[in-house]
């Protein structure tokens, strides 16, 4: 017996032998056929899109975020644990023997731009540099000779919740990717292509620029290589409309290097785009990844309430967003990271929105869930996150479904085995 098998159907088995037998060893169902390829790919199949696993099977992805093994007894542990909440995937950024027997996803970053990433380590590169791609060719590289050849891999993961939206990350970092970029040295890549962008974005009449932007000290498009752009009016209707446009042009050169290097080393490799905040994306960025990668990845969020943990956005599930949302890019959505909390009396404060009790957040992932199936062009849903672990730096808790001494919050891991199991059920027949 196939050992992702026996796991993946630890808890179903004993009450419908049946659908055991009808997955495959990746978890896809048999009996909802997709195109045999021999590689992870997505399908429209009768009017819904699917996961299909290398053996041409459709399978809908049901998973959980921020796995850690250190050790074979934690490993084991952590798959027994994954079988009787009756998910099949481990998420994206699992450790690899994990991945090895239960599909997930490899996490990718070749920026500095996250919006978790703390204030010393938060950064916006100089994407047209040489530097910046030789940084990227070596981190695909390095990610694809650790995935290509493993069958359980279903896909890539792109950056994790990146900085694109000027309001919110001049808000909060106090700037964003065209200033840096503006304000880099003369014989930088991306001072010279953001002023090429200008010349051509006012055909070469300088005057014209130079109204537009209140400069009085400069006196040609050149010129503008050594001219610091300090002090700049961000707000003028004009710049405004430019800052948006050149965002445009950073984001597709990071999406264009990432294509050029998967299709270099792992060229049949299902590309998932970066986990986007929910409203916390310009729509011609999402555009963009729709023209880059397979599969749109949305983080539900940002919290929005008076405190951590209190976001409306969080829990409510509006099912105009993720069409509209499809309508745009063209292409599968997959809820790459999302979660509920709940107060207790040692961690008053919790990531995700916080719910009075454990009975009301397990009932919450019940409902939450079964809206999104209900929506024929989402793939699928990863929950945040596999154990509880304690923020410092935002003293509060990242909550699992696992405490922080590694056991299971019962009445919330007893709801998700039995949403999980529905969801199959529903779905598969």
């Amino acid at each position: 017996m196939k050992k992702l098998l026996h796991l993946l159907c630890f808890y179903l088995i004993s009450n419908d032998p049946s659908f055991a037998q009808s997955l495959d060893e990746y978890g896809g169902y048999t009996k909802i056929k997709g195109t045999k390829t021999g590689q992870w790919h997505t399908e429209n199949i009768d009017g819904r899109k699917w996961f299909v696993t290398p053996a041409g099977n459709a399978m809908y992805v049901l998973g959980i975020n921020h796995i850690e093994a250190s050790s074979e007894d934690e490993k084991q542990q952590t798959l027994t644990n994954l079988a009787e909440w009756n998910f099949n995937s481990s998420g994206y950024g699992a450790p690899i023997p994990i991945i090895k027997e239960f599909p997930g996803f490899i996490s990718v970053r070749i920026h500095d731009a996250p919006h978790w990433l703390p204030a010393d380590r938060f950064g916006f590169a100089d994407v047209f540099g040489e530097a910046f791609a030789q940084r990227a060719a070596r981190i695909i590289r390095e990610k694809c000779a650790i995935g290509k050849d493993n069958t359980r891999v279903i896909g890539y993961s792109l950056t994790d919740t990146p900085r694109y939206d000027l309001d919110i990350v001049r808000a909060r970092r106090g700037n964003d990717w065209v200033s840096a970029i503006r304000k880099l040295p003369a014989e930088t890549a991306g001072k010279k292509r953001y002023v090429a962008f200008l010349k051509e974005r006012y055909n070469e009449d300088f005057n014209k620029f130079k109204t537009a932007y209140r400069l009085e000290s400069v006196n040609s498009f050149d010129n503008l290589l050594n001219y610091s752009f300090t002090n700049l009016e961000l707000v003028r209707p004009a710049i405004r409309q430019d800052d948006e446009a050149f965002l445009a042009i950073i984001a597709e050169k990071i999406y264009q290097l990432t294509r050029e290097y998967f299709d270099q080393y792992d060229p049949d490799a299902l590309l998932l785009s970066e986990k986007f905040k929910i409203h916390d994306h310009p729509e011609e960025i999402l555009k963009l990844a729709g023209k880059y990668f397979d599969v749109i990845s949305i983080q539900p969020g940002p919290t929005t309430g008076p405190d951590v943990g209190q976001g409306p956005d969080e829990s409510v599930f509006d099912p105009s967003y993720w069409k509209g949302l499809y309508e745009l890019t063209g292409k599968p959505v997959m809820i790459m990271d999302h979660g509920a909390s709940f107060h207790t009396p040692e961690y008053p404060r919790t990531l995700w929105h916080q719910f009075h009790s454990e009975k009301r957040a397990a009932d919450f992932y019940d409902q939450y869930v079964k809206q999104v199936i209900s929506e024929p062009y989402i793939l699928g849903y990863l929950k945040c996150q596999y154990q509880s672990r304690y923020d410092p730096l935002r003293t509060l808790l990242k909550q699992g479904l696992l405490d922080m001494n590694g056991e299971p919050y019962p009445t919330i891991t007893e709801q998700v085995a039995k949403t999980n199991q529905a969801v199959y059920q529903q779905l598969y027949r």
